[in-house]
């Protein structure tokens, strides 16, 4: 790919995930998509494990394993996804505070069951190796998304290295996650790498899912339910995801099926009280709440 067509579409892309310029171009692939879904077999695992993670939660009905990984608190750091084709980015300005909830340690803990520190880096990137997939996934506190420093000793003693294998409990954990379709799969991993996304235009946001870049109105919780629980759950190609309070359902379908943004092939359908979204033969169903219809003056309500 010309570099001049692949600086385009890492300024399209930009736009879309708030990425720095550097990070951005080192995920924009050959195929010339933005490159959120352009991966390895290994890292859409990985990213389907990780959501899995991140969207269970204890509060909302029935707690769900992964509920117990503990990830589910890092969607309320402020973290910008940079995905790649051979590892997952994640950016924040908190990297020694994000790094402990993914990396297994001897203090326990939360952790996602199986990743292992390979290298610390400088002075804040943490490079982690997921054992189960082989996948890579690094946490970096540099503003550029990319790092160069030389290897250093890691800030926490404790956190198991790549030396050490899978534990029972670990093998344990992940044996509790229901098999999925490749497609469902797919589905997954693209809500775990668009967690900061928005539309450049205005029209949606996911805002990390704790706060609406665009301050539409309408969405806040009125005290009556648990405002961040989350269940994320189902088998093979049929998933159900149930959240309070923010983002918007619809939101969420429209930055896994949205030209450009979208997961090719993902289709988005109203299903009345929620929203689904088709892939191949999965099935997403999205239930949150959904965005305020937008009234002219003199409608009545």
């Amino acid at each position: 790919m010309p570099e001049s067509v692949k600086k385009a579409v890492a300024r399209t892309r930009m736009g879309f995930t708030g990425e720095p310029k550097e990070a951005a171009f080192a995920g924009v692939p050959r195929d010339e998509s933005l490159g959120l879904d352009t991966c390895s077999s290994e890292q859409r695992t990985l990213r389907a494990l990780l959501a899995l993670g991140l969207f269970n939660r204890l509060g909302l009905g029935e707690a769900r394993p992964p509920a117990q990984w503990g990830l589910h608190t890092l969607v309320a750091y402020d973290i910008t996804v940079s995905p790649r084709y051979d590892r997952l980015v994640l950016i924040t300005d908190v990297p020694h505070n994000v790094a402990p909830y993914l990396l297994p340690s001897r203090d326990g803990g939360s952790s996602l069951p199986g990743l292992r520190l390979e290298e610390f880096r400088g002075r804040r990137t943490y490079v982690a190796r997921h054992l189960p997939t082989g996948a890579e996934l690094v946490v970096t506190g540099n503003p550029s998304g990319t790092w160069g420093a030389s290897r250093r000793p890691s800030p926490r003693w404790d956190f198991y290295s790549t030396d050490e294998p899978l534990t029972r409990s670990e093998q344990a954990q992940l044996d509790e996650v229901p098999g999925m379709g490749t497609d469902a799969e797919r589905l997954l991993a693209g809500l775990a790498t668009r967690i900061a996304t928005q539309d450049p235009g205005g029209r949606w946001a996911i805002g990390n899912w704790f706060s609406d870049p665009l301050q539409r109105s309408g969405w806040l919780s009125d005290g009556s339910e648990e405002r961040y629980g989350k269940q994320l759950w189902g088998s093979a190609d049929r998933w159900t995801f149930r959240w309070n309070g923010f983002p918007y359902a619809d939101d969420v379908a429209t930055s896994l099926t949205a030209p450009r943004i979208g997961i090719p092939g993902a289709t988005m359908h109203d299903a009345g009280d929620g929203v689904e979204v088709r892939l191949g033969a999965a099935r997403l169903s999205l239930h949150g709440r959904r965005v305020p219809l937008q009234r002219t003056p003199g409608q009545s309500s």
